[in-house]
């Protein structure tokens, strides 16, 4: 009877049991033997705790507990593993057969296969709350961490890495909360390309790449094999995390400490696993394009208001230019050659000069212009700025220059290199704090080969190389990565801009250089700036500047209402033959006009000015006269805007303030010339 029993129970499609009261199993069928490939002697005294999942077994003994003691019948679920190292989701039922006295006699329990159910749970309750963490915006690690942490849970024994594609050549690190770091940081930064393991294999093929086991698989390096294995690692399932458009964006593997193949439906859950994966990474992709474009769109914004900012003060610094410029121009011509006198007008007007360039190029760059590009005797401007350096040094620092470039030249913007130096040696003067040497120097190097730098790499040939260096502060690894940002500054509120460096950064890409920066912590910082050589300068020592065209008694209108503006262009049009009348008033130049419109040959007005600004008095002097007399607008923010403006109300030519005398006089002359073939 007892062998016809086992035989209808051994027929039963599901795990059956029975156990003595105490709980002590004395009997299992044959799909119990099939699953665990126990034999019958085997399952006698077999300690079934060891085959249920380590993570499953306090609840189980727990409940397995309860129901001994009440006698009454009860289930749970748990995961066992099966005879290949695999653990599949169980549901466990234990019920009493109690004797005549009410006593439990025996236990009869069954334990059904539900894998395929918790499985199917486990995917929709995942990618829901993967998807709501897509949606909410949490991090794309804290979406990656957790989706590995849902396989992990679902394929018992599963060991889950996700690996992200960068700039198409490697794989790095994305999420990997169960694998052992060491082995992790071993395959960051793996190439993709065949044979080098699983992971770059599947974002190579685009397709899945399964290894059962790594110890019989000779598809993959030795070193690779000998690093999956040092940590106990046998199988792996990689499976490619793809974009809309077909492209690789990283990888999603599951490795398991046995050697195994997956089943379809394992397969088809990774597949889905991997496609809610792509899901999180396109999206923050999607969502760092858009900070990237907001934060453009911010700078753009930011650079904008600093050129209306440029434009609305340059009219009025021009002006100031102009002063310094014109009495200088003057002073210098009464001045002795020779003298203490003449070689300080001559210091006073090289820096109005400068600052006239720099007004300039302020509003090239916040216009997003380009200058125009001329031979540069960097040395010459080396030596200049750091010349206005030493006047101002913080006690306790010096400067320790030395200048060997010689003659060369580089094309670009003079202004543009006294840029460069004034913000690489002031920042260094404010890294070293109270004091310190800044040690400048400047060479002429070639290069046989290309060379790596900080902002791109550096091609073969001839470079003025100009090096600051200081024992400062130095700079962090994490800061490194900024310090050419726009508007990144680690100094206090109000302190700087954060344009220095980005400036310079501009500037010398704009001429084809790059920049290289060596910076140790508390160590100090060597910024290296490589200019491209085009040859040298020419001595012009002993070049006389022409004579300045003269007038023969024309009537000059001048209008600014700037008086000493006005003053110094009546002087010098006095000096150069002609006949200025001057007003600081828009309103009275125009009534005189008016009343005498046949007696001036020439206007000379500015733009922005109180009462009539210079392009409606430009308009009004053209109707009254036509075309019979030359008209010369003056402003200190020559933009495009002011330009088309001017034209379309008739100026003859548009110049950009502070003005020489020789600009003055040239353009004057030249207008006059022009009138005069348009008469005849």
């Amino acid at each position: 009877m007892r062998d016809q029993l086992r035989l209808a129970i051994d027929t039963i499609p599901g795990l059956v049991w029975t156990a003595e009261p105490d709980g002590y199993c004395d009997f299992l069928n044959q799909c119990w033997l099939e699953y665990t490939a126990l034999t019958l002697e085997e399952a006698q005294g077999w300690g079934w705790q060891a085959a249920v999942y380590p993570d499953d077994l306090a609840t189980l003994l727990e409940i397995w507990r309860d129901v001994l003691a009440s006698g009454q019948p009860g289930e749970t679920e748990a995961r066992l593993r099966r005879f290949d190292g695999q653990y599949r989701w169980f549901l466990f039922r234990a019920v009493p057969l109690r004797d005549e006295h009410g006593n439990v006699a025996k236990w009869y329990g069954t334990t059904t296969d539900i894998h395929d159910r918790k499985w199917a749970e486990a995917l929709l309750a995942g990618e829901k709350r993967l998807l709501e963490m897509v949606a909410k915006g949490d991090s794309l690690q804290a979406v990656l961490d957790a989706l590995c942490r849902l396989v992990e849970r679902t394929a018992a024994g599963s060991l889950c890495s996700i690996l992200l594609v960068e700039d198409g050549v490697r794989l790095r690190h994305g999420a990997a909360p169960s694998l052992p770091s060491s082995y992790t940081r071993e395959i960051d930064g793996a190439e993709i390309r065949p044979g080098v393991g699983p992971c770059a294999t599947a974002a190579l093929s685009k397709e899945p790449v399964v290894t059962p086991d790594f110890a019989a698989d000779d598809r993959w390096p030795d070193q690779f094999r000998a690093l999956a294995l040092a940590h106990r690692l046998r199988a792996c399932w990689s499976t490619p995390m793809l974009a809309q458009d077909g492209s690789a964006l990283g990888t999603f593997a599951t490795y398991y400490r046995e050697p195994g193949s997956p089943t379809s439906q394992q397969l088809a859950a990774i597949d889905q696993f991997s496609h809610l994966a792509s899901i999180a990474v396109e999206r923050a992709g999607a969502e760092e394009a858009l900070r990237r474009s907001e934060r453009q769109l911010r700078q753009a914004q930011r650079l904008e208001a600093m050129g209306t900012l440029a434009g609305g003060i340059a009219h009025d610094f021009n002006n100031i230019l102009g002063a310094i410029l014109g009495y200088g121009e003057m002073a210098l011509r009464e001045a002795p050659r020779g003298s203490r006198l003449h070689r300080d007008v001559e210091s006073i007007m090289t820096a109005g000069e400068r600052g006239r360039t720099l007004v300039e190029r302020i509003l090239a760059f916040s216009r997003s212009g380009v200058g125009e590009r001329v031979a540069v005797h960097v040395e010459a401007v080396v030596r200049e700025a750091l010349e206005l350096l030493v006047a101002k040094l913080p006690e306790g620092i010096k400067i320790d220059a030395q200048l060997c470039a010689g003659r060369a030249a580089m094309l670009g913007d003079p202004t543009q290199v006294h840029q460069v130096v004034m913000n690489l040696a002031t920042n260094a003067i404010q890294a070293m704090v109270a004091r310190g040497t800044l040690r400048v120097t400047l060479d002429v190097s070639r290069l046989d080969k290309p060379r790596l730098a900080t902002t791109g790499s550096v091609a073969t040939g001839e470079y003025i190389v100009l090096k600051v260096a200081d024992i400062g502060t130095g700079i962090s690894k994490e800061i490194m990565e900024h310090i050419f940002d726009p508007f990144f500054s680690t100094k206090e509120a109000g302190v700087g801009t954060g344009l220095g460096l980005s400036l310079v950064h501009g500037i010398v890409s704009s001429v084809g250089g790059a920049i290289d920066v060596a910076s140790a912590v508390g160590a100090g910082s060597t910024f290296t700036v490589y200019l491209p050589r085009s040859g040298d300068v020419a001595d012009e020592g002993n070049i006389a500047a022409p004579a300045l065209p003269r007038g023969n008694g024309e009537r000059i209108l001048i209008v600014d209402d700037e008086a000493p503006l006005v003053n110094l262009a009546t002087e010098t049009l006095s000096e150069l033959g002609y006949v200025p009348v001057g007003f600081t008033s828009s309103v009275a130049a125009l009534d005189t006009f008016r009343a005498q419109p046949q007696e001036f040959d020439a206007v000379i007005t500015d733009e922005r000015m109180p009462g009539i600004p210079g392009t409606a008095l430009v308009r009004e002097v053209r109707e009254l006269r036509g075309q019979g007399i030359s008209i010369l607008l003056v402003t200190g923010y020559p933009g495009p805007g002011v330009v088309q403006r001017a034209r379309e109300a008739g100026a003859d030519l548009v110049l950009a303030k502070p003005m020489t005398a020789r600009d003055l006089a040239t353009n004057l002359a030249s207008a006059l010339y022009s009138q005069q073939l348009r008469i005849h």
